[in-house]
């Protein structure tokens, strides 16, 4: 029998299960990592990439918050399917993850050392002492957020992502 192409439209959900993990704190953009098909993908009533299919996701960017503002971001793209044992280059969306805000957290930890340090200052000196304590508590709050480290992301393996495909695939299949 004659192979046949078979097209799987763009809009296609396509949904990997990650076999590596991913690590802001060691890995970097364009690295690629194992992942394979949580569920088959079909066209009409036919499985045109099985469940299990070889998969690989690329990291497409991994940038980490500031030491005051901005929040660690990381965003995955599925890169390729095989289709028995034939890779297979695919377009995707972005499955992207955000941390928390710096800025938030340097806020609170300046506000909570203030009041702390107005609070103290006013038990130990009355008004002026209340001032001169929330000076020191903010600079001390805002001192810990800036020694404290950047918000590390992952990905574990065994994480299932759900992608869509933004252009169409044609794959040939033995019948």
């Amino acid at each position: 029998p004659q192979p046949v192409q078979i097209t799987i439209p763009s809009g296609t959900a396509v949904t990997v299960q990650m076999i590596d993990s991913v690590d802001t704190s060691r890995n970097h953009p364009g690295d690629e990592f194992a992942a394979s098909l949580a569920t088959p993908i079909v066209v009409g009533d036919k499985v045109v990439v099985p469940q299990g299919a070889d998969a690989r996701v690329r990291l497409v960017e991994a940038s980490s918050s500031g030491k005051f503002r901005g929040s660690s971001q990381l965003s995955l793209e599925l890169v390729s399917v095989a289709v028995h044992g034939t890779p297979y280059s695919v377009q995707s969306s972005y499955y992207t993850q955000q941390g928390s805000s710096r800025g938030k957290r340097t806020a609170e930890a300046v506000g909570g050392g203030a009041v702390l340090g107005g609070l103290i200052g006013a038990i130990a000196g009355g008004r002026k002492g209340a001032a001169i304590g929330a000076g020191v508590g903010a600079g001390t709050g805002a001192g810990v957020e800036g020694l404290s480290k950047t918000q590390v992301l992952r990905v574990p393996s065994e994480t299932k992502i759900d992608f869509t495909l933004k252009a169409p695939l044609t794959v040939t299949l033995k019948q």
